[in-house]
């Protein structure tokens, strides 16, 4: 009981925080014609996804949930299959956790000058690069179509407008 005590506190937290989004959400000013998705649509739905994992986090935690050591050897599983062993047995590096924090704060000031494809590509590679140095070509193509066509998804098929920054000229 007293082992996942930490666990049920935070499904609680996330069943609260998710119901407070939620409702935020629907707080969202709708459009004049009722027949538009708009604004509060997206908000919306992630909030119930939330809400409903956070339940079903919940559930988990209070039926009952994992002694420690099975979840120690879930975790040592999880770790070994996405190359990740040597990492769940260190401590948090707080050199790591600033610079990451470092860098989102650069990515929000560098946001609007340099627009949403540079800044988000530009991130993703530093972070990347900091993180793990072996598949940088890997990398690039990963950042290059999570930035670039995401943007153009957004501002030509969904019409939401993103800053283009230094890609003004691209814009029709």
């Amino acid at each position: 009981m007293k082992e996942n005590r930490e666990e049920r506190i935070a499904s609680i937290v996330l069943i609260i925080f998710s119901a407070a989004y939620l409702t935020g959400a629907f707080l969202i000013p709708m459009p004049v014609l009722k027949q538009q998705l708009g604004p509060g649509g997206f908000p919306i739905a992630i909030g119930f996804a939330m809400l409903i994992l956070a339940c079903i986090y919940a559930w988990q935690q209070f039926r009952g949930g994992m002694t420690a050591k099975e979840s120690e050897e879930e975790i040592e599983k999880r770790a070994v299959i996405i190359g990740a062993e040597e990492k769940i047995e260190k401590k948090a590096d707080l050199r790591t956790m600033g610079f990451i924090l470092g860098l989102m704060l650069l990515y929000a000031f560098f946001f609007e000058i340099l627009g949403y494809a540079i800044s988000t590509f530009l991130m993703f590679m530093a972070g990347t690069l900091y993180l793990d140095r072996r598949h940088p070509v890997r990398d690039g193509v990963i950042a290059v179509i999570s930035s670039f066509v995401l943007y153009y998804i957004f501002t030509i098929l969904l019409r939401v407008q993103l800053p283009a920054g230094l890609l003004k000229f691209l814009e029709y």
